[in-house]
Parts: structure tokens; C-alpha cells; sequence
């Protein structure tokens, strides 16, 4: 089974169980990047809560920006290394209006897919995950971002070689992906990463991806699972 089509299948069978995923509307660029890097090593949860702070606390990122970093540090709280994360937060925003002339982000819907990558890249605390998000959600570019669900999952199906780097399955898995699966790929496998194939016990007993999966020890928590 190529790639392509065994990809096309996990797709199927996940939305089988879990629905088609929602199509949410485009949020504005600028938005996922502050939301994304709120985000890093913490739960959507806090980051969520984090982000609904700040956009009660600033009318635009420019006043943000204008704002003293502990201020902003507090109102973070709720994400976690609130102190790193006001210092990129600022960072980003600063360099975005060195590079723009003002805070947005909207020419990068005019570069070629891995000329933005590389832009985002640059900016402060923005790595290939974050980077991802805002062209997938931002742009609606065919970019697969690579959170640790998604890591996982698709080495144990065989989709990235298991000694591959993060860094590089973002390329792997945006090559492999077709396009116009990719919005729906990634949020079907992050749901199925948090429901079902867990980092530690994953309940392998009532996988529908089981026939499809390459996970050496899944007919052991297969069996755990029955006994359980």
C-alpha cells in the first residue's frame, strides 16, 4: 500500500470514529502566532485561557508591544514560563514591525511556502511547529504542523522512520500528506493521539488503526487492555 493511500484510509476509519473534523474559519495570522506560541509545553486549556487575557487586555499586538514585559508575564500566567513566553511574545512582535513596517504578516501569502517557513523561523521563541500553524491556520497552506501526538502516532503507523528528528517530519509528513488532506489529517490524528493512542497505555484493545499500525508492542497493550 502506497503512502498516499494508506493515509487516505487512516483518514477514513478516523473519521469513522471520531467524526470530520470541524472546519474552523481562518484566524487572522498575526492571532496564531501569539496563540501558537502561548501554546508551547502547555495544555490548549491554559494557553486558551492565556490568549482570551490578553486579547481582553490589548486592543491590537501593538499595544501589546508597548506594554512592560512583567505586565504581560502576569497576564500569561495561566500558560506556563510566563517569563519566556512575554519576552518572545515581545521579541516577535518587534522584529515583525522592524521587518513590515507595522504588525502583520499578511505578504507572507505572496512568498513561497518554505520562504515564510524560514521568515517565522527567524523570529524569537517560533520553531517548526509554530511556524506550521500560522500558514496552515493563518494562510490555509498545505503545511503539516508536528505536535508530540502527532509525532508519535505517525511513527508508530509507519509514516516517519522511528529515528526521525521532529524538525524533519514536518517536511516528511507535509510531502506525504496531499494537500487538500492535510487540515483534516492533522486534526484527526491529534484527536486520536489524545483519545486512543496515548503516549503511555495506549488502548490498543479498540484501536481502528490496530491493522494499520506497525507499533511493535501493540498486541501486548492489546491483550492489557482485554484483561483490564
Amino acid at each position: 500500500m502506497t503512502d498516499t493511500k494508506k493515509i487516505k484510509k487512516i483518514l477514513r476509519l478516523l473519521n469513522r470514529v471520531y467524526g470530520k473534523p470541524e472546519r474552523f474559519k481562518s484566524e487572522a495570522p498575526m492571532d496564531v502566532l501569539i496563540r501558537t506560541i502561548l501554546s508551547q509545553n502547555t495544555s490548549d486549556t491554559n494557553s486558551d485561557k492565556a490568549f482570551a487575557v490578553l486579547k481582553a487586555n490589548f486592543k491590537s499586538w501593538d499595544a501589546l508591544l508597548k506594554s512592560n514585559t512583567k505586565m504581560i508575564s502576569r497576564l500569561i500566567r495561566s500558560a506556563g514560563l510566563s517569563n519566556i513566553k512575554a519576552k518572545r511574545l515581545k521579541d516577535a512582535l518587534s522584529e515583525i514591525r522592524r521587518r513590515e513596517g507595522r504588525i502583520g504578516l499578511s505578504r507572507l501569502k505572496n512568498f513561497e511556502i518554505d520562504v515564510s517557513l524560514n521568515y517565522l523561523r527567524s523570529l524569537n521563541g517560533v520553531g517548526p511547529k509554530t511556524a506550521a500553524c500560522v500558514l496552515l491556520f493563518g494562510f490555509g497552506m498545505p503545511v503539516m504542523p508536528v505536535d508530540t501526538h502527532i509525532f508519535r502516532v505517525t511513527k508508530r503507523l509507519g509514516l516517519i522512520e522511528k529515528d526521525i528528528k521532529v524538525e524533519e517530519a514536518h517536511n516528511v509528513l507535509s510531502r506525504k500528506v496531499p494537500a487538500d488532506l492535510i487540515y483534516d489529517f492533522h486534526l484527526g490524528i491529534i484527536e486520536h493521539g489524545r483519545r486512543t493512542c496515548r503516549a503511555q497505555n495506549p488502548r490498543c484493545g479498540i484501536c481502528v488503526l490496530y491493522g494499520l499500525c506497525m507499533f511493535k508492542k501493540k498486541e501486548y497493550y492489546r491483550k492489557k487492555g482485554e484483561k483490564s
